[in-house]
């Protein structure tokens, strides 16, 4: 077990004005593309903003285009962003139950699904993914499932159901991938995150509900780094803990740190090449960086 893990806070991005005038306000899911940009999805204010390294702003994405009565690719409740390689971007609306996909200059594509239980329809999807390939991964939280799409958003398979057993899930909210293909999901009702296979296979489970050393509150959001060790948003408890790739308990860092990083309710999370840690802070309406070692 790596033990020499640390984590350092850096500085934040907000509370405040971004440079045309609007607000950091209840940021949620965070992501980041090939030129180390940052996207932020602001479920409550329905839309995504594209910022630089530093947070400069640079785009917004969802707004809608077209008249005020007819506005085309308005996002409702985005909570979560991924960039493909030709840097379309895809986002998770929970409002409108589907993908939306805008191109690299943020002009609205397609949707991708619709509201319901079939396959390709979604209920509440809470995160999107995109793999090597190129197919989605949409994290389905109110349906308990996790679907696969091809990249036109034709789906391939499904996994999971409501319950307490192994593969089973109850509003999961986030997944990551490792380098061999294996999927760790939070699985945010029953406290816990699940591995994977790539297609599906339950492989292990880790984590339990408390305040304590190694527990978790509510994971939210996910993220691997190079050393195969995991950064799990801690949603009840304030903090992100972080695991090796076999579930046992490294540090956390966050809570009540009165010297910079404190947190409440945090949501997304993002790690960079550069060994940068971006957590969205939801309810402080801020971006936190991080370094790590």
């Amino acid at each position: 077990m790596m033990t020499e893990t640390q984590v350092n806070y850096v500085r934040s991005i907000g509370p405040g004005l971004r440079s045309e005038g609007g607000l950091i306000r209840y940021p949620c899911g965070i992501s980041t593309d090939d030129s180390s940009n940052i996207y932020v999805a602001f479920g409550p204010a329905g839309w995504v903003d594209k910022l630089d390294q530093q947070g400069k702003f640079l785009m917004g994405i969802g707004l809608g285009e077209g008249k005020w009565y007819k506005k085309v690719g308005k996002l409702g409740s985005p909570t979560g962003v991924a960039i493909d390689k030709s840097g379309n971007i895809y986002i998770a609306d929970i409002k409108l139950d589907c993908i939306v996909k805008f191109n690299s200059q943020g002009h609205f594509m397609t949707y991708i699904g619709q509201s319901g239980t079939g396959d390709g329809e979604f209920n509440r999807p809470r995160s999107v993914h995109i793999d090597a390939t190129g197919c989605l991964w949409v994290v389905d939280a109110y349906n308990h499932r996790i679907q696969k799409l091809d990249p036109e958003g034709k789906p391939l398979f499904k996994f999971g159901s409501k319950g307490v057993e192994d593969g089973n899930f109850n509003d999961p909210s986030d997944l990551t991938f490792d380098q061999s293909g294996g999927i760790y999901i939070t699985d945010s009702g029953n406290a816990r995150v699940q591995k994977f296979d790539i297609e599906g296979k339950f492989i292990l489970k880790f984590g339990k509900r408390g305040a304590g050393v190694g527990e978790i509150g509510s994971p939210r959001c996910i993220a691997i780094d190079g050393e195969h060790r995991l950064f799990i948003v801690d949603v009840w408890n304030n903090r992100v803990e972080v695991f090796d790739a076999m579930g046992n308990f490294l540090i956390s860092f966050g809570g009540s740190d009165k010297m910079g990083g404190q947190l409440n309710q945090p949501y997304g999370i993002a790690i960079t090449r550069e060994k940068m840690v971006l957590l969205t802070d939801n309810q402080n309406h801020r971006i936190l960086v991080f370094t790590y070692i």
